[in-house]
């Protein structure tokens, strides 16, 4: 067992023998590998040229910024030069105001001038009333039309030619400068028409002024006449009360005559027939129609004139006398006496007659004034009360009359003032037969052709706007806080390299935008002359965080660092070099401050290594 296991362990040394030296043999080969592949590196290397290329850098002085640099796209804004004297209504309206015109006299002065107050509020309603007035001048009261130098359009007095057009698109121009030519005829039409308008509106005004007069003269009249009302109502009520009190009265009396004849008379009629009978005569006298109550005192005094006798009542002033007349016999007067009795019955009996008749009728007309004495005196102290309303409101009622009634007369004025000044609008816009440009810049769009004519629905021309360059750019949610509304940035454009333009934060939307990450629209107006800036051109707008002003800088590739201190390669006058020591300051990570070891002016070289 013991030489076994000697054999078995000799073999096992000699196998790990084995295995040590191809494990150093494996290495040496590596090695070898190694060093050949080495050199065959360092040969190549050896085989590459390279060549230094040298740039120069010049100091200079400005500013240096640092801050958030977004990229966009130029943009440009336009200016629109519309036509804004809209005559257009002149004729569609012209018709129906000339016949207006026409067919208003003084009579309907009141009811023309308030529609013209209120529809000359505009200048529409002013030219339709212009222009039916210039109709009725003419010899027709309808709006003239004329074929278009165009086509087969027709073109109305209130509209305005176009002669020829005088600009193209792309063109430059300047404020002032002539982009139109209007036709003599259509300026000279438009130009009556406004005239006619200021003509209108003077006549509506002289008419507010006639009417505002008339109305003041009037409440001055009401006012007097209240005040002369209240000063005379309490004698007027006084009066009326009287007049109803005596109508009474008079009725009362007349009521109580009939009674009290009605009562008496029988008595008198029985005595005067006894009187009658004992002196002979007869009771059955004639009954005239002809005597009225006071026949019987009539009767009396007539024949006790006449006779020396007379008979009647106490109260209706009958006496009874006895005369001699020379030559009269006793039988004569006795006939005589009779004659005057029955005479007085007759009165008498008719007298009663009457009063029985006419009873009822007495006695209602008394109830009928006592009532109309009733009702009277209420409405007396009505009118009494109302005129001494109007007396003590007198001064509130015509201040009421007065307030506004200036009112047609300010809006006839605004209308006139108005009319004339849209006819100097109109002299200075068209009236020398041009249209000239409003601004300057590049025309971008013509809005007409020669012969057309002008109208409010189609503008004239586009300019690019100057003051509308602007670029938007996307600034993410965690910078958006360092920038704010007016705040200057620099825009440097890939067209024009190495030029900063300049321009100002006009807008930064609250709204975010993009999916995957947050950022907010910011748009940014550029300042000063653009133009040469054209849309569409690449810009990098940068949001100046951090600024140093007026210091002097140079590329950061010029300087060269040793431990601490900063180098640069300074070329002299005679295009030697110097290896000189500089102080840096603030950089913006492409030029870096020099705080001393400079000068503006001085040349810096930048190394670099190029291979070929």
């Amino acid at each position: 067992m013991a030489d076994k296991e000697k054999k078995q362990a000799a073999v096992k040394s000699k196998s790990n023998k084995k295995k040590i030296k191809k494990a150093i043999i494996s290495i040496i080969l590596i090695g070898c590998i190694t060093v050949i592949v080495v050199f065959n590196v360092n040969n190549k290397k050896d085989d590459t040229k390279t060549e230094t290329v040298t740039k120069e850098n010049t100091a200079k002085k400005g500013n240096l910024t640092v801050g958030i640099t977004e990229s966009g796209t130029m943009e440009i804004g336009s200016i629109t030069q519309s036509y804004e004297l809209d005559t257009s209504s002149v004729g569609t309206s012209s018709s129906s105001s000339s016949s207006g015109t026409s067919s208003s006299g003084s009579s309907s002065s009141d009811s023309s001038n308030k529609s013209d107050a209120q529809g000359m509020q505009n200048m529409g309603g002013a030219m339709g009333m212009a222009g039916g007035q210039s109709g009725s001048d003419s010899s027709s009261s309808t709006t003239k039309t004329t074929s278009s130098s165009s086509g087969n359009e027709s073109v109305s007095d209130s509209d305005l030619v176009i002669k020829k057009v005088c600009i193209t698109s792309g063109q430059n121009v300047k404020k002032g400068d002539t982009i139109l030519k209007l036709t003599t005829k259509s300026v000279s039409n438009v130009r009556k028409l406004y005239k006619a308008a200021v003509s209108s509106a003077k006549l509506s005004l002289k008419e507010a002024k006639v009417d505002r007069d008339s109305d003041k003269l009037t409440a001055e009249y009401e006012y007097k006449e209240r005040i002369a009302a209240g000063k005379s109502a309490k004698t007027t009520y006084k009066a009326t009360l009287q007049s109803l009190d005596s109508a009474v009265v008079t009725a009362q009396n007349n009521y109580n005559t009939a009674v009290s004849g009605i009562k008496t008379l029988p008595l008198k009629i029985k005595n005067l027939k006894k009187k009658i009978k004992k002196e002979g005569g007869s009771t059955n006298v004639y009954k005239s129609t002809s005597t009225n109550q006071n026949t019987g005192s009539n009767a009396g005094n007539n024949t006790g004139n006449m006779n020396g006798t007379g008979m009647g009542d106490d109260k209706n002033g009958g006496t009874s006398g006895t005369g001699t007349t020379a030559g009269s016999t006793g039988s004569q007067s006795s006939s005589n006496t009779v004659t005057i009795m029955q005479q007085q019955l007759a009165s008498y009996q008719q007298q009663l007659s009457e009063y029985k008749s006419n009873l009822k009728n007495l006695k209602s007309q008394l109830k009928s004034a006592k009532k109309a004495r009733k009702t009277g005196k209420v409405s007396a102290k009505k009118t009494y009360d109302a005129a001494m309303l109007q007396y003590s409101n007198a001064k509130t009622l015509y201040n009421v009359a007065m307030d506004g009634i200036d009112d047609d007369v300010k809006d006839a004025q605004e209308t006139l003032k108005d009319a004339q000044k849209a006819l100097k609008t109109f002299e200075k816009y068209a009236g020398t037969g041009v249209i000239k440009a409003e601004c300057s810049g590049t025309v971008t769009s013509v809005g007409y052709e020669d012969g057309e004519t002008l109208s409010t629905d189609t503008d004239i021309a586009t300019y690019m706007n100057s003051d509308a360059v602007t670029t938007s750019v996307s600034v993410a949610q965690d910078d958006i806080s360092e920038i704010e509304v007016g705040d200057t940035v620099n825009i440097s454009l890939s067209a024009y390299e190495g030029k900063t333009f300049h321009g100002k934060v006009t807008s930064i939307s609250t709204t975010s935008s993009g999916t995957s990450t947050v950022s907010y629209p910011v748009v940014v107006t550029m300042t000063g002359d653009v133009s040469s800036i054209y849309a569409g051109m690449s810009a990098d707008v940068t949001f100046v965080t951090k600024e140093v002003k007026d210091v002097l800088y140079i590329s950061n590739k010029a300087v060269e660092t040793e431990g601490t201190k900063s180098y640069v390669t300074k070329k002299n006058s005679d295009a030697s070099t110097t290896k000189t020591q500089v102080k840096t300051g603030f950089s913006d990570g492409h030029n870096v401050q020099i705080e001393s070891g400079l000068s503006e002016g001085d040349t810096v070289l930048i190394e670099s290594r190029v291979s070929e």
